[in-house]
C-alpha cells in the first residue's frame, strides 16, 4: 500500500504542476511548475522526484585547481565539472542521472553566475538537476574559487 501511495503522490504532483521537462532517466522526474520561473534557462530545475528504492550516488565536492594550468574562475569551473563527471562515470552514473547539485563560489558576481548558467546548460542539457548556489568568502585553501557536489540516481 505504501508503494502505491508514493506512486499516486508523484502522479498527483505531475498533474498539479505541468512540467517543462521530464528526465530520460526513468528513476527521476524533473519538476518545473509552469507558474514558477523557468530556471531551466539557467541550467537547473526546481526539483527532481526520485523513484523509491533507487540506487543513489553522492559525489563529494569537486574542485578544479591545477598546478599546471590557469586557475581563473572559468578554468576552475570547467575542471570541477570534468572531475564531477569522472566521479559519476566511475560510479556508474552520468550527467543525466544527477538530481541535485550544490555550487560554492568565492566572490560571487553576475559574470560568474552567467558562466555557471552556460556551463550547467552545456553539461546537463534539457534535464537539469535541482541546484543550490552558495556564495562564500573562502573555500578550503587559498586560490580555490569554486566547488561542486552532486547527488545522482542510477537508472
Amino acid at each position: 500500500m505504501n508503494k502505491l501511495m508514493k506512486i499516486y503522490g508523484v502522479l498527483f504532483l505531475v498533474a498539479l504542476f505541468p512540467l517543462t521537462a521530464v528526465a530520460e532517466n526513468q528513476n527521476r522526474t524533473a519538476i518545473n511548475p509552469k507558474h514558477l520561473s523557468d530556471t531551466t534557462v539557467y541550467g537547473y530545475s526546481q526539483a527532481n522526484v526520485v523513484k523509491a528504492n533507487s540506487v543513489m550516488v553522492y559525489a563529494a565536492g569537486q574542485v578544479g585547481v591545477s598546478s599546471e594550468g590557469p586557475n581563473d574562475f572559468q578554468s576552475q569551473v570547467d575542471r570541477s565539472f570534468d572531475n564531477l563527471l569522472a566521479v559519476l562515470k566511475a560510479s556508474g552514473a552520468s550527467a543525466e542521472d544527477v538530481v541535485k547539485i550544490t555550487l560554492l563560489i568565492v566572490d560571487h558576481n553576475p559574470e560568474k553566475l552567467a558562466y555557471l548558467g552556460k556551463k550547467r546548460r552545456a553539461v546537463f542539457g534539457d534535464h537539469p538537476p535541482a541546484s543550490t548556489l552558495i556564495p562564500v568568502t573562502r573555500l578550503y585553501a587559498d586560490g580555490v574559487l569554486f566547488e561542486i557536489d552532486a547527488t545522482a540516481v542510477l537508472k
